[in-house]
Formats: C-alpha cells, sequence, structure tokens
C-alpha cells in the first residue's frame, strides 16, 4: 500500500469488519463526487487549464470522477478475506483501458497511478515511451489534477464528517501496534523532510492522522491548497490530530512548519492567517 491510499483497508478483516465494510460502501459515491467537485474547481482557477479546449476538459473530468472505478472491487476482496495485494489504481487503468470509450492514455495512465507514490509514475515504461511532449504534458498534468482532488475529498470527508474519521481513515486503538499517544520517530522525519509519510513507518493512531495531513506536501497546484484555505481543512486537520496525541508544543511546531512550506511554494498559508 502506498503513501497515498485512503481508508484504513488493511484493517477491514478486523474489529467491526462488517461496519466498516458499509460505511466505506456507503461512502463511495459521496466521495467521488466531491474529487469530481474539488477537480472542477482547480480546472476553473488554475492557470494551467485556462484556454484549454472543450473537448480536453471533458477528458480531464471524465478521468477525475472514474479515477476509484476499481474501488468496490477491492473493497470487496479484502472484504472477502483474499490474499495478497490489490490495486485499485493499477485495476482501474486496466479496466478503462478495454473500453474503448475511456482507453485513452490521459485517461488511463492517471488512473493508474493516482494513488502510488510519484516517482513510480515518472518510471512508468508507458509514460516514458510517449514521444509527444504535448500528451506527455497532459498526462502528467491529469495526474496531478486527479490527486490533488482526491486528496481534498479526503481532508473534506475527514472533517466534516467526522463520524467517519474512526475507523475508515484512524483505526481502532486495539488495531495499532503502538497504543502510546505519540507520533513516533520515523514519521516525523518523514514530515520534517517535507514529504508525505511512508506508510510502513506508522504505528500509532497519530501516527495515521499526521499521515494525512503530510498530503499536503505533495499538493501539485496552488488552486488545490487555495481550496484547502477556502474550507480550513489544514488547521482543522491539526487540531484532529492532536487528539491523538499529547504534546501540544509539537503540533503548533508542525501547524506552522506546514504554512510556511506552501507559502514558500504557492506564495500564501494554507492556515487562517491569526
Amino acid at each position: 500500500m502506498t503513501g497515498h491510499e485512503s481508508f484504513c483497508l488493511t484493517n477491514i478483516t478486523g474489529t467491526g469488519k462488517l461496519w466498516r465494510f458499509l460505511l466505506i460502501m456507503r461512502l463511495m459515491p459521496t466521495k467521488s463526487l466531491q474529487v469530481l467537485g474539488a477537480g472542477n474547481f482547480i480546472i476553473r482557477h488554475e492557470p494551467w487549464f485556462a484556454g484549454r479546449g472543450e473537448e480536453f476538459v471533458d477528458l480531464a473530468k471524465t478521468a477525475v470522477l472514474l479515477h476509484d472505478i476499481a474501488r468496490f472491487d477491492e473493497i470487496r476482496e479484502r472484504f472477502l478475506g483474499a490474499k495478497g495485494p490489490f490495486d485499485h489504481s493499477v485495476a482501474g487503468g486496466e479496466k478503462l483501458r478495454k473500453i474503448p470509450l475511456y482507453s485513452d492514455v490521459r485517461i488511463t495512465l492517471p488512473i493508474k497511478h493516482h494513488g502510488h507514490l510519484i516517482g513510480d509514475f515518472y518510471k512508468d515504461e508507458e509514460y516514458c515511451a510517449i514521444a509527444d511532449p504535448v500528451l506527455k504534458e497532459e498526462v502528467e498534468k491529469i495526474l496531478f489534477l486527479i490527486r490533488d482532488a482526491d486528496k481534498i475529498a479526503n481532508f473534506n470527508l475527514m472533517m466534516y464528517d467526522q463520524k467517519m474519521l474512526v475507523p475508515l481513515f484512524v483505526p481502532y486503538p486495539e488495531e495499532v501496534s503502538d497504543k502510546r499517544r505519540r507520533i513516533s520517530a520515523g514519521v516525523l522525519e518523514d514530515f520534517w523532510r517535507h514529504q508525505p509519510v511512508d506508510r510502513r513507518k506508522i504505528r500509532t493512531r497519530a501516527d495515521e492522522m499526521l499521515g494525512y495531513v503530510s498530503w499536503i506536501y505533495d499538493l501539485n497546484y496552488g488552486s488545490s491548497a487555495a481550496f484547502c484555505l477556502r474550507l480550513n481543512l489544514v488547521d482543522m486537520m491539526f487540531d484532529v490530530l492532536q487528539r491523538f496525541h499529547d504534546d501540544s508544543g509539537l503540533n503548533g511546531k508542525m501547524r506552522r512548519e506546514t504554512g510556511d512550506f506552501v507559502r514558500e511554494r504557492f506564495g500564501f498559508s494554507p492556515l487562517p492567517q491569526s
């Protein structure tokens, strides 16, 4: 599972298996529409998309809407206790590749890698083999669009429907290997390096929550950060993070670090000004 995976699917066979499964199934249509809404906001406000033709914009919106087309398959496989990995990103790209209407590489490749670390995308043989620089850029920009919109939708679901927070995003206490109210050193190391937390380092519930916060470092568009500010998502996420660990001073330092990073990258902070 990658550093950009959402929902505690690794724990779907743990406590409350059926409850978690039903929550996820109920949530998926809502989440897909929220991803599309965030994607539409980015398309309207991001300079790169300005002046793009209607056909290209429709194609980009289609990729955003269909990005989780294989998520139900993944959830079913995990619920049934299937052994071995199931990558809904890869499965979704392959599924759409077989449907002529959606087989455009600007749809299939972004969907294939929307849940992966970005380095996996840049090493993809099909992507590397694209000779047309315009097409190659369009594939990349649509991938960025999906990844940003997906993050915003997850942030929004966590913050504005907090009954979903546990167990869909943060696991139950008995499901983590370290039950202390602390953030692990390896997770903090990733955070201070301005990179998404490596899920293999997660030990505590606070680690899990900080892993989501660290997705801020992976936003690609200034309009995405602006949308987070508009909904007050980053500030709220740090408030929620504080519920899972006891170091308020550290929480404040991380909050400021995130604001400084986004300000340096995009020219403004995603946190409300005091």
